[in-house]
């Protein structure tokens, strides 16, 4: 995170949760990783309430590159994705993993109600933390936080977000 301190960071991803709770917008088809598969995802924001967000029991990742791309070992779903709307800054360059998928019959941890959290890695982990790029898993995301090379930021932010065919943004 050259030329930014990691409280710098935190505060950036921290707007990102602001920055998304104005209101509902449409849904938007973008890439993601689930237990090492991509599956195609339409994500809706919708207004925040804090009571809402405590029933959000699906996890979903944004797993953020090192800010030096010639640490990438490969180009991250989003290339960037200015989510947030405030520019295009580090945490824009990110590659998307879910904790689960609609199951059958059905009996997965699977929700529609996603909770937000950014995986960053660490200030002098960078070029160890991509080497494990591009992360594909719950498990690998979770991984590089208990690793030390990364900490996770809850980002007190949800959506509706569902599996979709990979022609539906067609």
């Amino acid at each position: 995170m050259r030329g930014l301190t990691f409280l710098a960071a935190i505060t950036l991803v921290s707007a990102f949760a602001l920055a998304g709770s104005a209101g509902a917008a449409a849904p938007g088809y973008e890439a993601a990783y689930v237990s090492g598969n991509t599956v195609t995802i339409n994500a809706i924001e919708v207004h925040q309430n804090a009571n809402v967000l405590a029933h959000a029991t699906a996890d979903f990742y944004l797993v953020v590159y090192p800010r030096d791309q010639t640490l990438w070992p490969s180009t991250p779903q989003c290339d960037p994705c200015d989510h947030d709307g405030q520019g295009i800054d580090f945490i824009d360059f990110h590659d998307h993993v879910l904790d689960s998928v609609p199951s059958d019959p059905g009996h997965g941890e699977f929700s529609p109600l996603w909770h937000v959290f950014a995986i960053i890695p660490l200030p002098n982990k960078e070029a160890e933390y991509a080497s494990h790029l591009p992360v594909k898993s719950e498990a690998d995301a979770e991984a590089l936080v208990t690793s030390g090379l990364a900490v996770e930021v809850d980002l007190n932010f949800y959506f509706l977000c569902s599996v979709v065919n990979a022609n539906a943004a067609s």
